[in-house]
């Protein structure tokens, strides 16, 4: 802090055009913790628009990127967890400043530094953004009917790392979605699409690529017990829902189906068995085109069941399942190694969700909204 002040007071001598190229700044910049960062970005417009840049936002998540999960370790509340790659260990995260209010909680996603956690009780409409770094966070006005479904990214056509969105979807098939820029909701004209169940369980949660948000779903069949499963997107730019279909092996199989992102591509486990032992991957090459959906490998586990969960940001695969030390526990699969491998005797038990999240110093707070901080 004190390298910065001194550049700060040589630019109020009268050296006006002082300056230093953002790559620059942004090398030095990456040097603070995220409180120290909040901070510099009060000192002038210049660092302001460096620290909360795209380039700036990509070299923090770099070097900061853990994995976040979410998890229930007896039965009462839930808590929070980061998984370090590097350090090959799990460290407790802070409880949400809002914690009392969501005794049981989830997370909808992550986004840009920011989490989105809901109620995940009877009444979905408490909804709340939190920047864990920072601590700062937003309540959201509550939509217009409890949700049955949910989502949450941000719109990257608007240039803004910090406009996030939630939609939601109702029981009776209309739909609203929420601008944290105009902190208010809108009913989207169009509602949800007809004949289409998601499937949305405290394992499966929906996942955010490309703009839009994804959920496994199902075509509702009443008179056919054979329904066909698809992916349905939300696409947060346009505000519109898609469907993407599926192989149709895939799609009219009837094993259970998970969706996810690895690398950067949308993909699906595909339960290959009753027991929940062995999971064909499929990855969708090229996104949005049917034909690129390619099945890379079977991932298998003799020793009882397991779930799928996420993957690292190296494309290992986070999974809850049996060990050594207990039959409900966090697992890791080496995809190279083809092995599984256990977190350890100090491990969450009945882990629920698992995202990627990444430091930031962006705030999920519209201005007219007071926030809360420690």
């Amino acid at each position: 802090m004190a390298h910065m002040k001194k550049i700060s007071r040589e630019g109020d001598m009268g050296k006006k055009d002082f300056s230093l190229p953002d790559d620059v700044m942004i090398h030095i910049f990456l040097q603070f913790s995220v409180k120290d960062l909040s901070q510099l970005r009060c000192v002038c417009k210049s660092w302001n628009r460096v620290i909360t840049s795209q380039p700036f936002f990509e070299s923090l998540s770099n070097q900061s990127t853990n994995i976040c999960i979410l998890y229930n370790p007896c039965f009462s509340h839930l808590k929070l967890c980061l998984y370090s790659e590097k350090l090959q260990d799990l460290g407790e995260l802070r409880c949400p400043p809002f914690g009392d209010e969501l005794m049981d909680f989830g997370i909808l996603g992550s986004c840009n530094g920011v989490l989105c956690l809901y109620s995940n009780g009877c009444d979905r409409s408490l909804i709340y953004m939190w920047n864990p770094s920072s601590n700062k966070y937003t309540t959201l006005p509550k939509p217009s009917h409890n949700p049955r479904y949910l989502g949450f990214g941000v719109n990257p056509k608007s240039g803004y790392l910090d406009d996030f969105k939630v939609v939601t979807i109702f029981a009776n098939a209309n739909a609203e979605v929420y601008s944290l820029r105009m902190n208010s909701w809108r009913t989207i004209a169009d509602g949800f699409l007809p004949s289409i169940e998601l499937t949305c369980r405290y394992f499966d949660h929906p996942v955010f690529l490309n703009g839009s948000v994804h959920w496994c779903a199902r075509v509702s069949c009443y008179l056919d017990s054979k329904c066909p499963w698809l992916i349905v997107s939300f696409d947060f730019a346009n505000e519109v829902f898609h469907k993407i279909m599926l192989p149709d092996i895939l799609s009219n199989d009837e094993g259970t189906k998970f969706v996810n992102v690895v690398n950067g591509h949308l993909c699906v486990f595909a339960a290959a068995d009753n027991d929940f032992s062995a999971y064909d991957l499929w990855v969708m090459m090229e996104y949005g085109v049917v034909d690129s959906w390619t099945k890379t490998c079977t991932i298998e586990k003799t020793e009882k069941f397991w779930w799928p969960l996420g993957f690292t940001t190296t494309g290992s695969i986070v999974a809850r399942g049996h060990c050594k030390h207990d039959e409900n526990t966090l697992l890791v699969y080496n995809p190279d190694r083809k092995k599984f491998k256990c977190l350890g005797r100090h491990h969450p038990r009945l882990p629920i969700q698992v995202l990627t999240f990444a430091d930031s110093v962006i705030a999920p707070v519209p201005k007219s909204v007071i926030v809360g901080t420690t």
